[in-house]
């Protein structure tokens, strides 16, 4: 079944049925404000803080589906029929009126035709601002004049969501509202300094602060009893269930339009006046929307490509990296399945969304990487879960520009010992500090000292030396990296055992700081840690082949996991991929260890993580035996670790094998089939029901998921392989051998690479020749002037 299509030449998705089994949603935002909001206009805004700083309500998980949201409905006045401009809430019969959807970068588009009436509302965030703008047109289309009303409405959150869900005395009675001047200000008694607001570039005929004015008693907002009245009750009130409902009467003639602007602001009335006035001007407003596409133009001119393979050139050009720039600024707690119940930041996941983003956004990359510095305990290991300002020696309080001032968490309650530790969180930002100064020459990055969470500091590249050093102490009886708390997959626990994954992500990381440490002259440090790598690669060659695929671990009583003895569990995803990422493998056991993955956790949806799924709960080796058999770690199609096999594969030189696996995961070729997939088709998903699951196939949790960076290194960096050194830009393709030609458009520090691609010999992999502007050069490109465009030609063979 097809819900809507790709409009590649807009970078949107077009939704002409919005009656889809689950939400699609869009992030709108692109610094501070934030609204996640649905095909049906559900969902939710915060500033900063989904947990700390929420501006309106949105009851998750929830019958009906994706209440309440930013909604405008409209009334005729003659007749008394009323309608939402989005299908819901009030679901007008989809014969009758026509519903189109576009969810673009940073704004989504609402378009109804209903009874001779043209109406479009479209929601962004401008790039300056920390407000929603509705932009609103309606036009009459018919041969009569009509006489209408127009009706916002949202609902006001109590800032905190736990307070929100939770504390009703302090929710109900401890907020007011009040309309003035075109303006509802929402204010918070206990602390006046918490504002939000909502006004319009009209001066309202009746308004509702209440939502229980607006609604009535027993009613929804699909059945308000003030749009069955016409009007608003002018309600406000200190206490209660607070909304933002503003009416305006209007006439429409036949084909006049006309134009109104609705505002979500964060901030006083005084504030709000002054939004008002500047976003009157319909020509700022478009100004405004032409800054977001212009925006991010540019951000995604950096890497453009055309392929033979159209769905990947959507994915790649529009949708992934777009969904990877929103898990590094949003985090990971703000979604319709993370609804802000946390706050702070991951420490692998945000590691890892940070590979991808180095020249997506190098500015909050950055920020990242020294959040998570600073969040290394001097015995090289990372917090797993943290709030970021507690260790920022800037930032005495968390503040938000209501203003509000919360106090931030005490740096040493969130210090924990090693017994929390997860053994890889850190191993990922090696790699993450040294490719952001690959992408960025940012090279004094690695000299900046920068403190650790449990006092005293060191610079960047000492910081990695202790991440390095830390996984080269833990390591068990076989000499292969401990366990810990957990790995990569936290349902895996190992009951005190040993990691394969880890050991093999040490080696990469290993690999990745000698060759840094190469680069800098550090001779002493690069002949130290080879030695350390040599050792990792040696145990972990000894110690971990089962004959034909990896061990997943060991646990603490000397059982193997992921082994031929095993009866569930035989074959595990990320061991056997990370042995050949790491270098670990020789090809002869990495062509082995993938035609496993190949054989038992191939699908048609993508890889499963492991299989066969647990049936039996084992404590030793975790919670994953704890798990239904086909749902998320337990043998789902865990996406996050799809993209290591394609790097895996491409590594090993089989292009064919690792389209094979990309092509599977692929949400695009899911776009047809919605009844199985359900989820968004321009979203990558954290898992996919297993084959032991009765719902195989079906998607869940879509946007904040790893999958989304990972998909995007894999494909950019190691299928089309251009990726960046400290040298200068590689290009080394790994393609499906029927791929005569493709090219890329990549800019790397301030230059521009036009790559074209030829394959005339029909191979996957292999680089026989490399021009730069007409002149042959050896394998890696030297960095270009700055403001150059260089055409570069790639002959494989």
């Amino acid at each position: 079944m097809k819900y809507g299509f790709f409009d590649d030449k807009n970078r949107e998705y077009v939704i002409q049925r919005p009656d889809i089994p689950v939400s699609w949603t869009n992030y709108l935002g692109t610094k501070d404000f934030c609204t996640v909001i649905s095909q049906n206009a559900g969902g939710y805004s915060f500033y900063k803080s989904a947990q700390h700083h929420r501006i309106t309500k949105f009851r998750a998980n929830s019958i009906p589906l994706d209440r309440p949201g930013h909604y405008l409905y409209l009334r005729d006045q003659d007749d008394g029929d009323y309608w939402s401009i989005s299908w819901q809430p009030v679901a007008k019969n989809l014969n009758q009126a026509n519903y189109e959807v576009r969810h673009g970068l940073s704004y989504s588009k609402f378009k109804c035709d209903y009874k001779d009436l043209k109406a479009e509302k479209t929601i962004f965030v401008p790039l300056a601002d920390d407000l929603e703008i509705w932009d609103f047109k309606i036009k009459n289309e018919g041969a009569l004049d009509r006489n209408l009303s127009l009706f916002s409405y949202l609902e006001f959150s109590f800032h905190e969501i736990d307070i929100d869900n939770q504390n009703f005395q302090m929710s109900l009675y401890a907020a007011g509202s009040s309309y003035q001047d075109g303006i509802i200000e929402y204010d918070f008694y206990y602390d006046p300094r918490k504002y939000h607001y909502f006004t319009a570039d009209f001066q309202a005929d009746s308004y509702d602060c209440l939502r229980d004015k607006f609604i009535g008693d027993y009613r929804s907002e699909a059945n308000p009893i003030a749009l069955v009245r016409g009007i608003c009750s002018n309600s406000s009130k200190k206490g209660g269930n607070h909304c933002a409902a503003l009416n305006k009467e209007f006439n429409l003639a036949a084909g006049e339009e006309k134009r109104f602007i609705l505002i979500l602001g964060v901030g006083k009335r005084e504030k709000a006046q002054k939004m008002r006035k500047k976003y009157s001007d319909f020509n700022l407003v478009d100004k405004e929307f032409n800054k977001l596409n212009t925006y991010w133009e540019k951000k995604l001119s950096f890497f453009q490509c055309q392929t033979p393979h159209q769905a990947l050139n959507t994915m790649l050009n529009t949708w992934n990296p777009y969904q990877a720039e929103t898990c590094i600024v949003w985090s990971r707690f703000a979604s319709f399945i993370e609804v802000g119940g946390r706050t702070g930041l991951g420490y692998r996941d945000t590691a890892q969304d940070s590979l991808a983003t180095a020249y997506l956004n190098p500015q909050k990359t950055k920020e990242r990487l020294i959040q998570l510095l600073r969040a290394e305990t001097k015995a090289g290991y990372g917090l797993h879960l943290f709030d970021p300002d507690s260790f920022d020696p800037e930032a005495a309080t968390i503040e938000f520009d209501s203003p509000t001032v919360v106090p931030k968490a005490d740096p040493e309650s969130m210090i924990h010992g090693i017994e929390d530790a997860c053994s890889d969180d850190a191993l990922w930002l090696v790699a993450a500090v040294c490719n952001y100064v690959k992408e960025t020459a940012d090279f004094d990055f690695f000299e900046k000292v920068i403190s650790y969470a449990d006092k005293g500091e060191a610079t960047v590249y000492e910081h990695l030396k202790k991440i390095l050093d830390f996984s080269t102490e833990q390591v068990g009886a076989t000499g292969i990296c401990k366990g810990l708390r957990a790995d990569w997959n936290d349902c895996l626990n190992l009951g005190g055992g040993e990691s394969a994954m880890v050991s093999f992500l040490h080696h990469w990381a290993l690999e990745i700081f000698i060759e840094t440490a190469n680069f800098l002259n550090k001779k002493a440090d690069f002949k130290k840690y080879s030695k350390i790598a040599a050792k990792v690669k040696k145990a972990c060659r000894e110690n971990l082949w089962d004959g034909n695929w990896y061990l997943r671990g060991i646990t603490g009583s000397g059982n193997k996991i992921g082994s031929k003895e095993n009866k569930e569990g035989k074959v595990h995803l990320e061991s056997n991929t990370w042995a050949v990422i790491s270098g670990v493998a020789t090809k002869k056991r990495g062509i082995k260890a993938m035609d496993a993955v190949d054989e038992f956790l191939y699908s048609k949806y993508g890889l499963h993580l492991n299989a066969p799924s647990y049936t039996k709960s084992d404590d030793e080796i975790g919670f994953v035996t704890r798990v239904y058999p086909g749902i998320k770690e337990n043998g789902s199609i865990f996406s996050h670790p799809n993209p290591w096999a394609w790097i895996a594969e491409a590594k090993l030189g089989r292009g064919s094998r690792a389209m094979k696996f990309y092509n599977a995961l692929l949400p695009v070729s899911q776009n047809d089939e919605i009844e199985i997939r359900e989820a968004e088709p321009y979203s990558y998903c954290q898992f996919i029901l297993g084959k032991d699951h009765e719902d195989f196939g079906k998607a869940r949790h879509p946007w904040l998921t790893g999958s989304s960076g990972w998909a995007y290194q894999a494909v950019t960096k190691w299928i089309l392989g251009v990726r960046v050194s400290y040298q200068g830009l590689i290009v080394d393709p790994c393609i499906p051998a029927d791929w005569d030609q493709f090219s890329v458009r990549r800019k790397w520090r301030g230059a521009e690479y036009k790559i074209k691609v030829f394959n005339p010999d029909q191979v996957e992999k292999g680089v026989k020749k490399i021009t730069l502007n007409g002149e042959e050069i050896d394998k890696i490109i030297p960095q270009q002037k700055s403001g150059s465009i260089n055409n570069i030609i790639v002959t494989m063979g």
